[in-house]
């Protein structure tokens, strides 16, 4: 018996891989064990540029663009599958309540925005080759300048009212006023991960500054330890706060996860890949912080689940979405939206499609990016 909870988290193709395991027979009967031959009966493929897994160069990546005879995939597929859903199942799980925080580009975001327009209009004129500029570099750049612009230069400034600082005073926010309960709160960012720090260097050290103690200034180098310092200055002890990524065993990682369930550690940050499947600490979870859009929308659910799950204490959960108005973020909130639709469409069966496309990880195209520079 196979039990997931993601069956598809990415691409139909992984229905493939369950019927190879659950019903062989069943694809040697109708000719499709082959992968070429099922990819043919049920797929469209395209090939396109896409970003190597070490972050820092690309590759020729050929994925699925549509999928057709749905209904027939389905039918074959349930004969092995029996599908629940959340709202067929109705656990015990806290109610959610949902915050869609949209703050203000700052101008010079704004800027860089036109500026990746300009950029995308000379990659469709062809006048810059692949090597030196192309869509999936401008996507990258286009993410990370909503997250924080100092991640495209650390020397602009910080403002102070971006969703980087706005998600600080809210999780300083709900610590203070879930004191006695010791409530816990997650954080969320797949960009800017913490960087390694060497032996001796200790970037909260605090001084007294106009009768206010604060962390020493030190030059920006990734969010987390950003907002680290910056919950460290508002009064939260450094020890209430912790990265999933100082868990380096499974060891440590159970370590971190037991002080997060007693409440000892309250404010807990990672990315999806490293604090998402698998990551039980959801007993005093009363907020949970998107500060950045995975590109899935199993990596979301995966997110969300930390504290949407049996043996949270707390019956209410916040639900948190940063987004910087006129910069990428509504565009990928809007692209693992159309995932999830495309996802629970095939697997409830609300819909009966023929065809369907699949929303892979990709590059924003030239029109969508031309959306996004030229919009007030």
């Amino acid at each position: 018996m196979f039990a997931t909870g993601t069956p598809v988290s990415n691409s139909m193709s992984e229905l493939y891989t369950m019927q190879r395991y659950l019903q062989y027979n069943t694809l040697v009967k109708n000719h499709l064990q082959h992968f070429d031959s099922w990819a043919s009966t049920f797929g469209e493929t395209v090939t396109a540029m896409t970003l190597a897994p070490e972050g820092d160069k690309f590759q020729i990546k050929t994925r699925f663009a549509k999928f057709h005879n749905i209904p027939e995939l389905m039918t074959m597929f349930r004969e092995v599958a029996d599908i629940q859903t959340a709202e067929t199942l109705k656990l015990p799980t806290p109610e959610v309540e949902k915050h869609n925080v949209a703050v203000n580009a700052t101008q010079i975001q704004k800027d860089m925005v036109a500026d990746l327009g300009e950029r995308a209009e000379k990659i469709r004129a062809g006048v810059v080759k692949v090597w030196e500029d192309n869509m999936l570099a401008i996507t990258n750049e286009g993410r990370k300048l909503a997250l924080d612009q100092r991640l495209i230069n650390s020397q602009l400034p910080d403002d102070e009212n971006s969703k980087v600082n706005t998600c600080v005073k809210n999780v300083y926010e709900i610590w203070e006023k879930t004191k006695d309960k010791k409530s816990t709160q997650l954080v969320f960012c797949d960009l800017s991960t913490p960087k390694s720090l060497g032996a001796d260097d200790n970037p909260y050290e605090m001084e007294l500054v106009n009768g206010i103690w604060k962390c020493k200034e030190r030059e920006f180098t990734d969010v987390y330890t950003d907002m680290k310092r910056k919950l460290i200055e508002q009064g939260i002890p450094e020890n209430e706060i912790a990265f999933i990524h100082e868990a380096t065993s499974e060891a440590k990682k159970e370590e971190l996860f037991d002080k997060v369930r007693s409440g000892e550690i309250r404010v807990l940050m990672g990315s999806t890949f490293k604090m998402g499947a698998g990551t039980n600490v959801q007993d005093r979870i009363i907020a949970l912080h998107n500060l950045d859009c995975p590109w899935t929308s199993a990596n979301l659910i995966q997110r969300i689940g930390r504290a949407v799950r049996q043996g949270n204490m707390n019956e209410l959960v916040h639900i948190y979405n940063y987004v910087t108005q006129g910069t990428f973020d509504a565009y990928m909130y809007q692209l693992i939206e159309q995932k999830q639709t495309f996802t629970s469409q095939i697997m409830t069966s609300k819909t009966p499609i023929r065809s369907m496309e699949d929303i892979d990880e990709r590059a924003l195209d030239y029109a969508e990016i031309k959306a996004l520079a030229t919009r007030k």
